[in-house]
């Protein structure tokens, strides 16, 4: 979301947000529960349901919402990129750095 539509967002209005607990990052629908102006990005709360049926209140960050007209499998190259960076984090090991190959020779 770029920072003139996150810093417009009013308590109540409802969301889209990327679970960061669940792999491939799904968009959640959440609702703005708090919004806290700030110099540069205000601090925004949005209380979202994540995947596996809680309700939890995040401080995402603001290039991980978008506005609810998106619709859930709305695809775009930021997300992507935010996508393949988690599963490229995910395969590495911790102690080398090597990244986990799962083809044998």
């Amino acid at each position: 979301m770029i920072r003139l539509e996150w810093n417009a967002l009013c308590v109540g209005q409802h969301v889209l947000v990327h679970d960061e607990t669940e792999p491939g990052l799904p968009l959640v629908p959440g609702r703005v529960t708090m919004v806290q102006a700030a110099s540069g990005s205000n601090d925004v709360a949005i209380r979202i349901r994540s995947t596996r049926g809680r309700s939890n209140v995040v401080h995402p960050p603001r290039l991980a919402v978008h506005l609810e007209d998106l619709g859930p499998d709305a695809r775009y190259w930021r997300c992507d990129a935010r996508h393949d960076e988690a599963l490229r984090l995910q395969h590495k090991t911790p102690t080398t750095g090597v990244t986990n190959s799962s083809t044998t020779g």
